[in-house]
């Protein structure tokens, strides 16, 4: 499993960098931080947790990977920008992982906004599911 989850950011990054609608909001390049970057510019996106569950039978190595994006916006709601990179995963061609993984799906899952303790600060957050398989059985 080592790298799979890395992977698939690179791939959904890679996604998102292609979608013109993207890089009017969040930049060329895109504004797409490991951890929240108090000093970037606004909006931004940060990846937020994952979490991985096996969804395999015999004779098959599948996962289900969950991946988070919180987007941070100032002064306004990040609720068309969600819109917009919930489109672009929906819209995606599968792409490529590296052997032994191959990706079945990768399809937005999740989004809402929030409020948060600075009042000129609001998160939105995309939880995107990937599912994975692997030749390694």
């Amino acid at each position: 499993m080592s790298g799979v989850i890395e992977a698939v950011q690179a791939a959904l990054a890679a996604r998102l960098a292609a979608t013109p609608a993207v890089t009017n909001a969040l930049g060329d390049p895109l504004r797409l931080f490991e951890a929240r970057n108090r000093r970037a510019a606004f909006p931004h996106a940060s990846w937020g947790g994952s979490e991985v569950s096996e969804r395999g039978a015999d004779g098959a190595r599948m996962l289900e990977i969950r991946l988070t994006l919180d987007i941070w916006q100032r002064d306004a709601s990040p609720a068309a920008l969600l819109g917009v990179l919930s489109d672009s995963v929906a819209a995606a061609p599968v792409p490529d992982l590296p052997a032994p993984w191959r990706l079945i799906s990768l399809t937005p899952a999740y989004r809402d906004v929030f409020a948060t303790p600075e009042r000129r600060l609001k998160r939105g957050l995309l939880r995107v599911r990937a599912l994975v398989a692997c030749a390694c059985v």
